[in-house]
């Protein structure tokens, strides 16, 4: 070690030592000068080029090198921890756009107390504001709240202060001659087993317990002290195997649910889990479409089409860009058998489809009816029930509908479609043709009153594919079309002047917290300041990755 180095080193140390409480200003001068440690220990190397040193070259270093390297990590994880519970329990996301613009320039005077806004923050809350700041996913910014709520505190939702929800975690996190990780892991599978706790509920620590009556986090903390590593995780995973399999009998509401399993030779895959009365209800569903003395389940033992329940009325054919040669080479020369499977699955998709023509007259009919009458619904009408109208939008260049392109168009919600698919859905579906420019803005359809009529909202859909702020993973169909200038300051009701937002997005753009702009066609938004000091106009790219 050199002399000027061993002695910062020793005068640093010291000055710590002798101010176990470090000012704001120094804490984070200490944690700015950590990664430029790590830097300087570990310098990029040039290809082609071996910068290592003499030490470098040392096994005795390397070993001892990875053992340090491995207590930061261990302090680096229980730093970042403390840090989200401080982010949390100080509510920064109340603090003001101007004292936001401070911190990330780093011109801040702690000196004085933290501005607050009195009106409505920047962010709804501390998951937002970490996802945000440090460019995380929505999901890992939610998960280190979490993890604060394991080891540090919980808030209700009056941001009143509760203690860690599991103690025996917290300590073993807490203590430094353990490695953080693993309590933090425990952590969050005790979490998972945990009830879910309602939004006005005050938080609670650990309530899981065996059949025995002894509380889970208990027995994971006594397994945790064997010191074997593989023995450690075996005796873990068996406790938290035993609980799973006790809450599965105890609980299967807990496990139900619709869940996508990816893809798996070209098709989509999906999971339900259902309890037993509503597996009974759709069983019963099933069998009853599935019948082959009723119309329904002549209609389940045929190949199905997309076109499937609509009446002659409502499809025209092909569209006028297909030949008849082209529709007709659509059509599976052999449809593969329908299996008993294939039967279940055309049931259900025409149960999506079905009624679809009488649901619209029976609403037509509601709308019809004069102000303050209430007719009975007629015999088999429920006038109550919930109704959803599916539908597929293919999203496609020219140079695919041409065939010049390698890859043969993408639904809303991002499924790559195949050749096949795509000559099919040319060929069958209900296609409603958009001239779209080189940049992707639609040229022309149309404008109408304040509110976006429905082959509108299609059209501004297609464009956008969901909510247009950067990192929004809303899907279109819970979003809302804005008008860029506003309507009450004279705004139009036209595709160039619109845009696709959430809720949330849609209101910190009235709260001026965004500004969306047009850009040829094609709208852009300006995040505040302190999110992007350059205020370049951006675009959300998420909606536009073509993944399943």
């Amino acid at each position: 070690m050199s002399e000027s180095i061993g002695q910062a080193i020793a005068s640093l140390t010291h000055a710590i030592q002798d101010n176990p409480v470090l000012s704001a200003s120094d804490a984070l001068q200490i944690a700015t000068l950590i990664p430029t440690l790590h830097q300087s220990i570990a310098p990029d190397s040039v290809a082609g080029s071996d910068p290592r040193s003499a030490a470098q070259q040392d096994p005795r270093f390397a070993l001892a090198l990875a053992s340090s390297a491995e207590a930061a990590a261990h302090e680096a994880l229980r730093t970042q921890t403390l840090a989200t519970h401080l982010v949390e329990s100080t509510a920064a996301h109340t603090l003001t756009s101007d004292e936001l613009k401070a911190v990330r320039s780093r011109t801040v005077d702690f000196t004085r107390e933290a501005h607050r806004t009195g009106q409505r923050p920047t962010f709804r809350n501390s998951t937002d504001l970490l996802a945000s700041w440090l460019h995380l996913e929505n999901f890992d910014a939610k998960r280190r709240i979490a993890s604060a709520h394991h080891v540090f505190a919980q808030f209700d939702y009056q941001h009143q202060q509760f203690p860690a929800q599991f103690p025996l975690m917290a300590q073993r996190f807490q203590d430094t001659s353990r490695p953080p990780a693993e309590a933090l892991s425990a952590a969050r599978r005790l979490s998972s087993l945990e009830p879910q706790r309602g939004e006005f509920d005050a938080p609670t620590i650990s309530t899981i317990r065996t059949e025995d009556g002894e509380l889970l986090e208990s027995l994971v903390d006594l397994e945790m002290d064997e010191p074997d590593t593989a023995t450690r995780r075996k005796g873990i995973n068996g406790i938290f195997k035993t609980a799973r399999e006790q809450q599965s009998e105890e609980e299967p509401e807990a496990q139900e649910g619709v869940f996508r399993k990816g893809k798996r030779h070209g098709l989509v895959v999906y999971e339900i889990a259902l309890r037993p009365l509503r597996s009974e209800l759709f069983e019963s569903a099933l069998a009853q479409s599935d019948n082959p003395r009723s119309q329904a389940g002549q209609a389940a033992r045929e190949a199905f089409s997309e076109d499937a329940g609509q009446d002659a009325s409502s499809s025209s054919g092909h569209p006028d860009f297909v030949t008849d040669e082209e529709a007709a080479s659509s059509e599976a020369a052999e449809p593969a058998p329908i299996t008993p499977a294939a039967r279940r699955l055309n049931a259900l998709m025409l149960l999506l489809g079905a009624n679809a023509k009488s649901i619209k007259r029976l609403l037509d009919r509601r709308q019809a009816q004069a102000p303050g009458s209430d007719p009975p619904p007629s015999e088999g009408e429920d006038p109550d029930f919930p109704v959803i109208a599916p539908q597929v939008v293919v999203m496609l260049t020219l140079e695919e509908l041409e065939g010049r392109a390698k890859t043969h168009g993408v639904t809303a919600h991002g499924f790559s479609l195949s050749p096949t698919d795509l000559r099919q859905a040319l060929a069958k579906a209900k296609i409603i043709p958009m001239v779209l420019g080189g940049k992707g803005e639609i040229l022309d359809i149309g404008r109408s009153q304040r509110k976006h009529p429905r082959y509108m909202r299609l059209g501004i859909s297609v464009r956008d594919r969901g909510c247009i702020v950067p990192g929004c993973t809303m899907d279109p169909e819970r979003c809302n079309i804005h008008h860029i200038k506003f309507w009450s300051e004279g705004g139009v009701t036209a595709v160039y002047w619109s845009a696709m937002l959430c809720d949330t997005h849609h209101h910190d753009v009235h709260a001026g917290l965004i500004r969306v702009i047009p850009d040829s066609g094609v709208p852009k938004v300006i995040l505040p300041r302190f999110m992007d000091p350059t205020q370049t106009p951006v675009r959300n790219r998420y909606n536009l990755m073509q993944a399943a």
